[in-house]
């Protein structure tokens, strides 16, 4: 199917109604606009409507994206993350399912823990003695609209497409709404449902180039790239850096020791993805570490406030019922953020990224799985064997890859019993007479609210 009949296909009001329904109405995040999901569904019909006629004739305008900040850590500007409103979320939404149709052939997109094991099998296979890194300074508000646009069009003829996604693209972020605030002309907003597959489909010429050079094992992951080879390494990192530069806008950190780009033999240790390797072995860098310790440390932090103002209450019964529901919730947490989950058909979860470490590093799981322990002494949480969840044994599972095992949890088919007890653990009021369809849609919201955390352990690690 060309991608201008399936364009029309993924814009009827039916198709619009079925991508709402499976996607958006499990989100939460409010626009700009300051409408709620409640408020927008009130309205559902009408907002469809307006999507469909418009995105068609190619006259869909969006909204200014609301900003949210993630800090990076000190010392290091933060992430700006672009918030739509609940109807730009369902366009882009279906603009997103039209770019993966239309470039299906072309993208190669893979988990970074895939990444990493290839990157593992070169590595054993000792062939290069020479590893390049390089990091892009500011990738996705870096990518040139007028480069973007070129590399669409040669495979999207139609223009109401390209029209629908240079608005997209071009619709400032901002802390409140400006309306003296300009289009933006260079940079993809990160955040939303088309950024990644755009910022992939920017580099797929480059990756085919890098690829094809002599002598080399070639390796990106978003704005990461890592190249193997045989060559001399300073030479190569000039002349892919210079390619970078020239075709695509794109800025490398100059090379050095102390920089994020840098070159050296393989037997040298370097980061990639947030894995360390040294002498060809892989294992966790210590920041990944830190940043899944403090994760955890953050869970019993709101499990000691929990239980501060479950003391306060005066009825001893209900204190009591308070205590217990706390710490309910703080172990369904922990084990969680340890064991992961499958969750829309992917494997979430910290140990699944770092599941390509080699045996040798099992002793930070190990190392993991006692601290979990101390800090949960430390938030006066006594923990019996039996009810926590162990890294080095997620480890193990999420490598045997068994998916009839129950040790880590397959939320996509977890019982309406399961999902129900969840809900009321949380405190979330009438599930008794809610429908399968309301309990499945609340569990799913609250699910897709937990794996962003986790995704978030991951994340601010998974760089250099």
């Amino acid at each position: 199917m060309t991608a201008a009949k399936f364009f029309a296909s993924e814009y009827t009001a039916a198709h619009l109604r079925q991508l709402y329904e499976s996607h958006v109405s499990l989100t939460g995040a409010i626009g700009v606009d300051r409408l709620s999901r409640a408020i927008f569904e009130q309205r559902l019909g009408d907002e469809i409507t307006l999507i469909s006629s418009k995105a068609v004739a190619g006259k869909y305008k969006f909204s200014q994206y609301k900003e949210k900040l993630i800090s990076k850590g000190a010392d290091k500007y933060p992430r700006v993350i672009s918030i739509p409103t609940f109807r730009d979320r369902l366009t882009l939404r279906a603009l997103c399912n039209v770019l993966k149709h239309t470039f299906a052939e072309q993208l190669d997109v893979k988990l970074p823990q895939h990444t990493v094991s290839q990157l593992r099998t070169s590595l054993s296979e000792a062939r290069y003695p020479y590893f390049i890194k390089l990091d892009v300074i500011n990738f996705y508000p870096s990518i040139e609209h007028t480069v973007l646009m070129r590399v669409l069009q040669r495979k999207i003829r139609k223009p109401e497409i390209r029209a629908l996604i240079s608005a997209a693209i071009a619709s400032p972020t901002v802390a409140f709404p400006d309306r003296s605030k300009e289009q933006v002309k260079t940079g993809v907003p990160q955040g939303l449902s088309i950024s990644n597959i755009l910022a992939e489909i920017y580099l797929t010429e480059f990756d085919r180039w890098a690829s094809s050079l002599a002598d080399v094992s070639y390796f990106r992951y978003v704005d990461d790239i890592l190249i193997l080879t045989k060559n001399e390494p300073e030479a190569l990192f000039l002349q892919v850096s210079a390619r970078l530069w020239e075709q695509y806008r794109l800025k490398t950190h100059e090379l050095g020791k102390i920089s994020k780009s840098f070159v050296g033999p393989v037997t040298e240790k370097f980061h990639f993805l947030g894995y360390e390797f040294n002498y060809r072995k892989a294992s966790v860098k210590v920041e990944s570490i830190r940043r899944v310790e403090a994760s955890i440390a953050k869970i019993l932090t709101t499990y000691k406030y929990r239980c501060a103002s479950a003391r306060a209450e005066p009825n001893l019964f209900r204190q009591a019922h308070l205590l217990a529901k706390a710490r309910k919730i703080c172990l369904w947490r922990l084990n969680l953020r340890v064991t992961g989950c499958i969750f829309d058909g992917v494997r979430k979860g910290w140990v699944f990224y770092f599941s390509q470490i080699d045996d040798e590093a099992l002793s930070q799981l190990h190392h993991l799985d006692k601290t979990l322990h101390v800090l949960a002494r430390r938030f006066a949480l006594q923990l019996k064997a039996s009810e926590t969840k162990s890294f080095v044994r997620v480890f193990h599972e999420a490598k045997r890859g068994n998916e009839a095992q129950v040790y880590i949890p397959n939320f996509d088919t977890t019982s309406l019993e399961y999902k129900r007890d969840l809900l009321e653990m949380y405190g979330m009021d009438n599930v008794a007479i809610m429908t399968e369809v309301q309990i499945d849609r609340a569990f799913k919201r609250k699910i897709r609210r937990e794996t962003s955390e986790l995704e978030e352990d991951i994340q601010g690690g998974s760089r250099g």
